[in-house]
């Protein structure tokens, strides 16, 4: 069967992937899935040259090797994601594809986890000082977000905003939600600025995908055909603007977004310090 159809939607837990180590029992990837603790994995078959079948050449179950999702991750990372399937891997690893789907259920989860693999290892090194102002606070976070879902780079579209991204960027959020609460601001406000600053983030780094990757850059030329030919004074502003050429997909769009952020927080905090003076008075 495709590896491409009847894809399960994984879910996540809490601990992150970290590049490098034996990965732990951090997600479920279906109900039905069969996903173990690599350091508790039952050894799993994988080929043996002299066991396929001769009659169709097709592989045997083979001999006991070790197999773990480790394994399985650092091969898939070797494999270009449009050529990305089970059993791509099943072959760089030498192994029956059975022996993949003994950890990993299907193509979509594999994706994800690639995905998420490269997603940490930005998130990972994130590090706000405490001595931070909540400002810097928020742009070190901004620019660590943005980063890591680039570093998916054509795995990204299988990223989700579910526990297993936002888990990685646990102990950031917490600085700048602490941050946050101490420069004055409730709770309330706090979660929604933090949701709102991750949101920017989200949108930056999916244009910046979009166009690394070769596509246009949309915006110019779907407010350019917008305006042709419905009168010059009815769009004279959206009409100078566009022919000015902004390229709001670089870096620059990530920084002004940001700071526009910081900028509205700032007016936040003002109005709740004002809104505490006559109780403190």
């Amino acid at each position: 069967m495709d590896d491409r159809a009847h894809a399960r939607t994984p879910s996540f837990g809490s601990q992150p992937l970290i590049p490098g180590r034996e990965l732990p029992l951090f997600c479920k990837l279906s109900s039905d899935a069969r996903l173990v603790n690599p350091s508790d994995a039952q050894e799993t078959k994988v080929v043996n040259t002299a066991e396929r079948n001769p009659s169709d050449g097709r592989r045997a179950r083979g001999s006991r090797a070790g197999l773990n999702l480790a394994r399985i991750i650092e091969a898939a990372r070797s494999i270009d994601a449009d050529a990305l399937t089970m059993q791509a891997v099943a072959d760089k690893l030498g192994v029956d594809r059975k022996a993949v789907n003994h950890h990993v259920s299907d193509r979509e989860s594999l994706l994800r986890l690639v995905a998420l693999d490269a997603f940490s290892q930005g998130s990972s090194a994130v590090d706000i000082p405490v001595d931070a102002s909540w400002q810097e606070a928020c742009r070190i976070y901004a620019v660590a977000f943005a980063d890591s879902v680039i570093a998916a780079d054509a795995l990204a579209e299988h990223l989700m905003p579910d526990g297993s991204l936002y888990t990685q960027f646990a102990e950031p959020a917490e600085a700048i939600a602490r941050k946050l609460t101490e420069a004055g601001l409730d709770d309330e406000t706090t979660v929604r600025s933090l949701a709102l600053l991750t949101n920017i983030c989200w949108a930056y780094a999916r244009d910046a995908l979009f166009v690394s990757r070769g596509g246009e850059r949309i915006r110019p030329r779907l407010t350019r055909e917008a305006v042709e030919g419905r009168g010059q004074q009815m769009f004279e502003n959206l009409a100078r603007i566009v022919e000015r050429g902004v390229d709001t997909y670089d870096r620059r769009q990530l920084d002004w977004s940001i700071e526009v952020f910081l900028y509205g927080t700032e007016a936040l905090l003002m109005h709740a310090r004002a809104a505490a003076e006559p109780a403190d008075g």
